[in-house]
């Protein structure tokens, strides 16, 4: 009696199994022919935002939906500074942000926006990425020349001096270095001079490296040589 039942639900199986297959095909092909992807974003624009601080930058976007597009059409907004750091990552309905502020040190920022709707199988179709840039490069560069004076036994005064182009917002950390030993550690730029001791050095000329790093991760040195008497 079990004999005579294996044959039908194997061929009930097949049967289902083909079935399957074939609704699948017919489904996948249906989603490539009607998922027409929305077009681009059009009239991409960034303007000014106020609350931007002392050394930063603040822009808000607005757009135009896409041609031919519904009520349900979503947007995928990004925003990025020079360097790559995310400043914003958000889906919405809207066609504009909230004001978006970053470190002018950081510029230009970049913003994309693409449009996202939905296929006939649920699943979201995303148009064409449109991108806009806020802001100018901006290197704030930190330029230092140092001298060194002898002091009590054993130390340096070392001068810092600040360089053109001297920004009063920049600054960042920075390092004095005695014949590659680290003697110091602080802040340099702003517009000020800074007064550096440097102790615990042995009779002798020491090569001194200040290495200040900007808020753009780039750094810069400044060097000079001094006798300990």
């Amino acid at each position: 009696m079990s004999g005579a039942l294996v044959r039908p639900i194997r061929a009930v199986a097949v049967v289902a199994a083909t079935a399957a297959v074939l609704v699948a095909g017919a489904a996948t092909g249906w989603a490539a022919e009607d998922a027409t992807p929305p077009g681009p974003v059009r009239d991409l624009e960034l303007t000014a935002a106020s609350g931007a601080g002392a050394r930063g930058i603040s822009f808000e976007a607005t757009w135009t939906p896409p041609a031919g597009s519904g009520d349900g059409t979503r947007y995928v907004v990004e925003a990025r500074d020079a360097l790559g750091s995310e400043l914003l990552s958000d889906t919405t309905g809207d066609t504009s942000t909230d004001p978006i502020r970053a470190d002018y040190c950081r510029a230009p920022l970049v913003l994309s926006v693409h449009a996202v709707t939905e296929g006939p199988d649920g699943r979201p179709v995303d148009g064409p990425t449109t991108t806009a840039e806020y802001g100018t490069e901006n290197l704030c560069e930190i330029n230092m020349s140092i001298t060194a004076e002898p002091g009590e036994a054993g130390t340096l005064t070392v001068t810092a001096h600040r360089e053109p182009p001297a920004d009063p917002y920049v600054s960042g950390p920075c390092e004095l270095t005695a014949d590659g030993r680290a003697v110091w550690t602080g802040y340099c730029g702003g517009h000020q001079d800074r007064t550096i001791e440097a102790d615990g050095l042995e009779p002798g000329t020491h090569d001194l490296t200040l290495t200040t790093v900007s808020p753009r991760g780039d750094a810069y040195e400044a060097h000079t040589t001094a006798t300990v008497g």
